[in-house]
């Protein structure tokens, strides 16, 4: 099983490769991820935002340090969105390698645009 640090690690190659197959199953079924745009609950609700959000090129992370407490991971990320550039900080709680919950907040005020695409469910297909 990989560990909080592997997994949080894998979800940032995925942004960055703008997978957001690989992205979405690294969730738990039954994860939470909350954001300026809202909450969303559940891998399937998860997968659609990553799956209308992720563009190839459209978002560069760069994770600073992590920090771990036991299955918790917080990390400062300098993001390149769309040509923005924003300051996030970013809560995960990884438990039997799945992300049960991410806390994406924005260190750089943004009003929200920043999760216009990335940051709400854009409903069944």
């Amino acid at each position: 099983m990989k560990s909080p640090v592997d997994v949080v690690a894998a979800y940032f190659d995925g942004v960055t490769a703008a997978d957001p197959g690989a992205v979405a199953d690294l969730f738990a079924p039954d994860a939470v991820l909350q954001n300026a745009a809202g909450t969303l609950t559940g891998a399937d609700a998860i997968r659609r935002m990553y799956d209308s959000g992720l563009a190839p090129g459209a978002m560069k992370p760069t994770p600073k340090r992590f920090v771990v407490d036991g299955e918790n991971v917080a990390v400062e990320i300098d993001l390149i969105a769309n040509g923005n550039s924003v300051e996030l900080a970013d809560f995960f709680t990884v438990r039997n390698g799945k992300i049960e919950r991410l806390a994406i907040y924005s260190l750089t005020p943004t009003d929200g645009r920043l999760f216009d695409k990335v940051g709400v469910d854009p409903g069944p297909k």
